[in-house]
């Protein structure tokens, strides 16, 4: 007879929860390179000072939306990798899976904190037309994402209130 685990999924249930997550994630990368290029179109038809912080900033958003859709298409990639292997069945892979979320999402949030530091300092230390245009392209990303993750990460939390890590 095969051992059944007692332990009921938490919900909400953390396969749809990083299947959200990457989804939204995948809509910021698109919507910021979407405004990279709008920024960019900008810099082109406006005053010198102006068109290198615009530009400085549409390259933030352009790498910055890179990355992030990135993250989305692999943890997408990975979460699939999973199911395939019919880990959602198994209360045990599911609760170490929210878990791993949970821990991944409040990292993210600790590391968009030092995303916001820096964009600070590059407003503070580059004083620059580029400097102002990066260090806001960071802020609004770095703003963004710890929204997002301290947003994610309090839910994926919630998934794991009195059972586990």
């Amino acid at each position: 007879m095969a051992c059944v685990s007692t332990r009921t999924p938490p919900y909400p249930d953390p396969w749809q929860h990083a299947q959200r997550i990457g989804v939204q994630l995948a809509a910021w990368a698109l919507l910021s390179i979407i405004v990279a290029a709008i920024l960019w179109l900008v810099a082109n038809s406006t005053g010198s000072d102006t068109a290198a912080t615009l530009r400085a900033m549409a390259v933030q958003f352009a790498v910055w939306g890179a990355v992030d859709g990135a993250i989305a298409a692999f943890g997408e990639r990975d979460r699939r990798r999973r199911l395939a292997r019919a880990e959602d069945r198994d209360a045990g892979a599911t609760m170490a899976f929210a878990g791993r979320l949970r821990r991944l999402l409040r990292l993210n949030a600790a590391l968009d904190v030092g995303y916001l530091a820096v964009g600070v300092t590059l407003l503070l230390a580059w004083r620059t037309p580029d400097g102002l245009g990066h260090g806001l392209g960071v802020l609004v990303q770095g703003g963004f994402l710890l929204a997002f993750d301290a947003w994610h990460g309090w839910g994926a939390g919630r998934t794991l209130r009195r059972r586990g890590p």
